[in-house]
């Protein structure tokens, strides 16, 4: 478990609402007969997202949280197939699209994509796959991809909250700031961490969710 827990797991795109009940999500193929590899839940929009190795594939399975009811099973022999459907289903049906609201008519956004340990939700995002050292000052990306608001997760049993943002606001000289914080408390945050490349984002939140899994927080 710890760091190379989360080293192995692979990263998806995921949207608002999505709870990460079980992540063990990783190219390496079990010799179990029947494995769960990943189930995320969403509340608001009813539903949960299995994926499952079975009989030397993978298999996604989209079905009713609170309704025994299936949606949709889908088989894959590669992880590369099964990531890319994985990601339309986690924002389709994030979208609502089972409930019959608009469905996803393009490509998932080009949101960051995280490696999230079981007991996380995230609460929103916005936070592109863009490293603002590849930008020019005019670039517009940074009136609409870097703020304050760049991505909120919460841990609800350890009452954790994980907070990015991009300070001063669409400044290509600021950074981005990562604060964890427990118990509602600002005033002292448990982690205060600025950093101006993507690369060293992703390795400071990996780090976090490490720490968090062997009970640092």
């Amino acid at each position: 478990m710890g760091r190379d827990h989360i080293s192995q797991l692979q990263p998806l795109k995921i949207c608002d609402g999505w709870s990460v009940v079980l992540n063990n999500l990783n190219s390496e193929k079990s010799t179990e007969e029947e494995y769960e590899l990943l189930i995320l839940q969403n509340e608001k929009r009813n539903a949960i997202i299995k994926v499952i190795y079975e009989n030397d594939q993978y298999h996604i399975k989209v079905v009713g949280l609170k309704i025994d009811k299936i949606y949709d099973v889908e088989s894959f022999d590669e992880i590369e197939h099964l990531l890319e459907e994985l990601e339309y289903q986690i924002w389709s049906v994030g979208s609502g699209i089972l409930e019959e609201l608009q469905p996803l008519s393009q490509q998932v956004p080009n949101f960051l994509r995280l490696r999230i340990p079981a007991g996380w939700t995230v609460d929103y995002i916005t936070l592109k796959d863009t490293d603002p050292k590849t930008l020019e000052a005019s670039d517009d990306a940074w009136l609409f991809d870097f703020n304050q608001d760049l991505l909120q997760i919460s841990h609800k049993t350890k009452n954790l909250l994980l907070d990015v943002g991009w300070y001063p606001e669409g400044d290509p000289s600021g950074s981005y700031g990562i604060e964890l914080i427990k118990n509602e408390d600002w005033e002292n945050p448990l982690e205060d961490i600025m950093c101006t490349e993507l690369k060293e984002l992703i390795t400071q939140l990996d780090n976090i969710f490490m720490k968090e899994m062997i009970n640092e927080y």
